[in-house]
């Protein structure tokens, strides 16, 4: 029987050589691709859709209707501090709702109807109580899925609170002199006067807090 034996073939070192190399390549294609988008998925996801709500009915300061609610969505939309992590969606809570329940939003965030009217309250606080904080309430939606809800998560709740700074710089630079006759909670408030708060928003989870 003439030809070369089958297991001479696969004693070739060569045939080693060239399997070994192709195993290697796949190994690296494998793990930049798979385990790299895994291990560091802040890097590999980008522009997740957000609902950005400005419920807030505003209130008349000084004569003047004001509505800061609409300041802060204003200026999310406009911030590029997010980069290219956060795709803001503004929208009205209706349509919040519904693209939550489809999967279409990682989360939300959401501007309540008397964030003004709370805010403002602060700078003519006369109690010594601790005032009253209005609240940016930030909704997760892990049915879109878990490692971009997480991320829009964080996104949106640092994003909040650099809202809720903005305010109180504006707050503080209008109050003048007569910010030193409020009570001391009140000026500590003042210059941080949003409190954040983090909530599931898939809607079978919500129905009885919005009903």
């Amino acid at each position: 029987m003439s030809g070369i034996h089958p297991f001479r073939v696969l004693r070739a070192k060569p045939l080693w050589i060239a399997n070994g190399v192709i195993t290697g390549v796949l190994a690296l294609l494998f793990t930049v691709f798979y385990v790299g988008a895994n291990i560091d998925p802040v890097d590999h996801m980008k522009n997740l859709p957000v609902g950005l709500v400005n419920a807030d009915k505003g209130a008349a300061v000084g004569g003047e209707q004001v509505n800061l609610g609409a300041r802060i969505t204003e200026s999310i939309k406009k911030s590029t501090a997010s980069g290219d992590k956060i795709d803001w969606k503004v929208m009205d809570e209706k349509e919040m709702k519904e693209e939550l329940g489809k999967g279409k939003l990682y989360g939300a965030l959401v501007v309540p109807a008397d964030f003004t009217s709370a805010t403002t309250a602060l700078t003519s606080a006369t109690t010594t109580g601790t005032p009253t904080r209005p609240t940016l309430t930030v909704l997760t939606n892990q049915s879109a899925g878990s490692v971009g809800s997480s991320l829009a998560r964080t996104a949106t709740t640092q994003t909040a609170e650099s809202a809720s700074l903005q305010v109180g710089r504006e707050l503080t630079a209008q109050g003048g002199t007569g910010q030193a006759k409020l009570p001391a909670a009140a000026r500590v408030l003042l210059a941080d006067p949003a409190a954040v708060t983090v909530e599931d928003g898939h809607p079978s989870m919500r129905t009885a807090a919005w009903a």
